[in-house]
């Protein structure tokens, strides 16, 4: 299986939740005593198909350091791409790139999490020709989202902004498989969200959308964070 480096966004400064956890960055907030990110490492450890793991730091990056620089626990190496100034997440991306020795290279949110079988989507990607590969989700309320619509192929047509309607829809689920070369013009050291700038452009690429029905869940707010006690504990 080929290897796939990863970049894991983990520098937002996590506003919503001071409230719940004011002397962390929204990564490591405890779920059941574990911290977030502690998750998605040990869910990325269990597939062959990752290579280095590049944590992309900003707020508070010295607590994410100290705790994962020259850890030996996992299969992978881990590195950091620390961000002097917020970048969003597509300059954050950019900035990781400089990490990333695979032609493509996956990206996780570091606020969310995903269940989905990694070689499948890797081998999807791959059999697609894909600059860009994005894990969707179906939720009941897509509202405080924004839907994904796709075209018969699975390809997608557009993004839907948030709105105050509730309804059923498919939603950017913050897995993502990315060509290298889909990132060699977007300029270093600027402010850019992947989602509402990068991506609309990069709709006139090969961007596909890939499906994924296991468990999905944020802790974006006080509200899903509190949730996650329960929603998480089998991985803790």
């Amino acid at each position: 299986m080929e290897r796939f480096d990863t970049v894991v966004l983990a520098g937002g400064l996590g506003t919503r939740l001071r409230g719940e956890v004011s002397d962390l960055p929204k990564v490591l907030a405890p779920i059941n005593g574990t911290p977030f990110l502690d998750i998605l490492l040990n869910y990325l450890n269990k597939w062959d198909c990752v290579g280095n793991v590049i944590i992309a730091v900003g707020y508070m990056a010295d607590k994410v350091i100290e705790r994962y620089n020259n850890s030996t626990e996992y299969n992978y190496e881990i590195l950091f791409s620390v961000e002097e100034k917020p970048l969003g997440t597509g300059g954050a991306i950019k900035k990781a790139l400089q990490c990333v020795k695979t032609g493509d290279f996956l990206v996780l949110n570091g606020d969310s999490y995903t269940d989905l079988c990694l070689n499948a989507f890797m081998k999807k990607h791959i059999e697609k020709n894909a600059m860009m590969t994005v894990v969707l989700v179906e939720v009941d309320n897509a509202s405080r989202y924004g839907k994904v619509k796709l075209d018969k192929e699975n390809k997608i047509v557009f993004f839907e902004e948030k709105n105050s309607e509730s309804s059923k829809g498919y939603i950017n689920a913050g897995v993502y498989l990315i060509k290298k070369s889909l990132f060699g013009e977007v300029k270093e050291n600027k402010v850019l969200s992947l989602e509402k700038e990068l991506m609309p452009v990069f709709l006139d690429k090969d961007v596909y959308g890939y499906v994924s029905y296991g468990k999905f869940f944020d802790i974006g707010t006080p509200e899903t964070y509190k949730a996650a006690d329960m929603y998480l504990k089998e991985f803790c």
